[in-house]
């Protein structure tokens, strides 16, 4: 019988001669790949979620109460407790009062020219919650909101309707009715709308005043990821009504785009492991056919060693073992790649590394490296071993 240690440097000596790098090749890109997938695949799945519901505002869901449809009902509001008690909720990324009515004022343009203007009820959180990008000066803060100051930002193409530019509208005066508001900044995003060309107050100095219902009649609810939708639908209705009355509340969210971006991930999800199978399928038959070829071309040989007294089990184990350090040699080199490539993923992305898992991804991508060397170099290793030896010492 042939040691262990002869037989794996023969093969290795064999893999090296026969340059099956290909293979090995293969066989790595396919463990990398499913390394990455398995560690950093939901920091991955949710970075491209979040660009993707940003663009659609998949991901915000709008509350609000709508007794106004309903004649002799009284005028709702949302509670504090009840706001605060869905900023609990899991899946919940912030919450963002708002006064679902707002108040169309007469502004004067710099070239004398009167236009109305919308401007609704939000608080300090609404600038998150819909991704707004800030042109000039600020956004509100808390201080804002909670001091009731007369401050206001404007949409871009609001403030460009009434100013020569975004900057010049930063500390402008707006007389809005019997008061005078102080332009703070000017804010622009794919998810405002038609909000773009109207303007923003704090709601707590709307309600001061009465404007827009006085009270806090609509939420922007923001789920951390387009998978929490679905279920913060579900969960959100039982929260309000433990703390408060709301029999006239209206769900709000964009199911057709989420259905789309679902369709679009699942999809995405599965041709990404598509190629990881084929690319270890094509490793997996890169050695049965290396095998087949090296049983072919040293077919003499094997006839020798039979002749000079050579058992089957020591051919079937050297030809066996030259496929398994070949795939062996994949899996090693995958997981070195596998593991650079999480490493820096994790810092381009922020996310900490789950190294329990990318121990356990790694132990588990050697064992399967391995089953495919056992799966591609069986049956050629089979059939080397099973030679007649006339046959073989005669073949050319």
């Amino acid at each position: 019988m042939i040691v262990m240690s002869d037989l794996f440097r023969v093969s290795l000596r064999q893999v090296v001669r026969q340059r099956g790098f290909g293979v090995i090749l293969s066989i790595a890109l396919g463990i990398t790949a499913f390394i990455v997938l398995s560690v950093l695949g939901r920091e991955i799945r949710y970075k491209v979620g979040q660009d993707m519901v940003l663009m659609g505002g998949v991901n915000v869901i709008q509350l609000y109460m709508d007794d106004a449809a309903y004649p002799g009902q009284p005028r709702r509001e949302f509670y504090p407790e009840t706001v605060e008690a869905l900023r609990k909720l899991p899946g919940v990324g912030m919450v963002s009062r708002n006064l679902r009515g707002g108040r169309v004022f007469d502004l004067r343009t710099s070239g004398e020219r009167t236009i109305r203007m919308d401007f609704i009820g939000i608080d300090q959180y609404f600038a998150d919650v819909y991704s707004l990008t800030l042109v000039a000066g600020r956004l509100f803060d808390a201080s804002d909101i909670e001091r009731r100051r007369r401050v206001a930002m404007l949409g871009r193409e609001a403030a460009l309707m009434l100013y020569p530019s975004a900057e010049a509208a930063v500390g402008q005066l707006l007389i809005l009715g019997q008061d005078v508001f102080e332009v703070v900044g000017v804010v622009s995003g794919v998810m405002l709308g038609s909000w773009g060309r109207g303007g923003f107050l704090p709601y707590t100095v709307m309600i001061d005043r009465n404007w827009a219902g006085g009270k806090v009649d609509r939420l922007f609810v923001r789920a951390i990821g387009w998978e929490d939708v679905t279920p913060l639908v579900k969960l959100i209705p039982e929260v309000v009504r433990e703390h408060q009355a709301a029999p006239h509340m209206v769900i709000r969210t964009q199911e057709e785009q989420l259905a789309r971006i679902q369709t679009t991930f699942m999809w995405v999800e599965a041709l990404l492991w598509l190629g990881i199978v084929a690319s270890l399928m094509l490793g997996g038959f890169g050695i049965w056919y290396g095998t087949f070829a090296a049983v072919r071309a040293r077919t003499r040989e094997v006839g020798l060693k039979k002749a000079m007294g050579g058992a089957d089990a020591d051919i079937l184990a050297q030809f066996l073992a030259e496929a398994l350090c070949k795939s062996l040699a994949g899996g090693v080199l995958g997981i070195l790649l596998g593991v650079i490539i999480v490493e820096v993923g994790s810092w381009a992305l922020g996310t900490g590394v789950s190294y329990p898992l990318l121990l356990a991804s790694s132990v588990g991508s050697i064992l399967f490296s391995a089953l495919i060397g056992v799966a591609g170099g069986l049956y050629p290793a089979i059939q080397a071993s099973r030679m007649d030896v006339v046959s073989a010492l005669r073949f050319e």
